[in-house]
This record gives C-alpha cells, structure tokens and sequence, in this order.
C-alpha cells in the first residue's frame, strides 16, 4: 500500500511537473511575443522619429530657400536703384545742367571769349613758352 501510495505521489507529481513545463513554455512563448512586439514598437517608433525630423528639414530647408529667393529679388532691385540712381547722379552733375541751371534760374549767360584753358607744369625748362617767360 505504501508502495501504491508513493506511485501515486510520483505520478501525480510528474503529471504537476509536465502541467508546470507546459505553463511554463506557454509564459517562455508569451514572453517571447511581448519581447518581439516590444523590438518591433521599438524600430516602429524609430522610424516615424526619424521620418518626423527628416519631414521637419525638409519644411526648414524650403522656408529658408524660399526666404534666400526674396532676399535676391530683393538684391536685384535694389542693385537696379543704385543703378538709376548712379546715372541721375552723373545727369545732375554735368556741366550741361549747370550751365542751364545758370541760364534759366540765375539770369547768367556763358561768356566764350573769357574760356581759358588751365595748362599743365611744363616739365621741359628748354620750351620756348618756359623761356618766353624768364
């Protein structure tokens, strides 16, 4: 009978340990899927930051390639201005304008018998015109 009984103890304990290794193949099973679907959540998340930045750029480098076109129209325009403005200087400061300026709003008439030519420092001494006048 003790026999019997001890048959039963290590029958019935060898039918919990099989129950215990199937749980504990199901958990190691389990365990292993929540591992995975972790990694993946992991590599997922990975990817959407890494796509979120890179669409991030993509919008910083179109604002700021869009702000460099409206500086250079700006550029051109203004090059332009200084242009025209350049070229109004250069009407305003020519002799024409003055002697027109004298004409109309002073009353002034050129003179052109008094014109005198300013010459330059004779270097040569030797010149008839250099010794005319020693």
């Amino acid at each position: 009978m003790l026999a019997k009984k001890l048959d039963n103890a290590v029958w019935q304990e060898q039918q919990y340990t099989i129950e215990e290794v199937n749980i504990r193949q199901q958990q190691k099973k389990s365990d292993r899927h929540k591992l995975l679907r972790r990694r993946v959540m992991v590599v997922v998340a990975v990817v959407l930051a890494t796509y979120m930045y890179s669409v991030w750029r993509s919008a910083d480098m179109v604002h700021y390639g869009n702000e460099i076109i409206a500086l250079q129209r700006k550029e051109t325009q203004l090059i332009n201005k200084n242009n025209e403005l350049k070229i109004e200087v250069e009407q305003l400061k020519g002799p024409g304008r003055i002697i027109r300026f004298a004409e109309r709003e002073l009353g002034m008439s050129v003179a052109r018998s008094n014109i005198y030519v300013k010459a330059g420092v004779a270097k040569n001494y030797n010149a008839p015109s250099v010794l005319a006048s020693k």
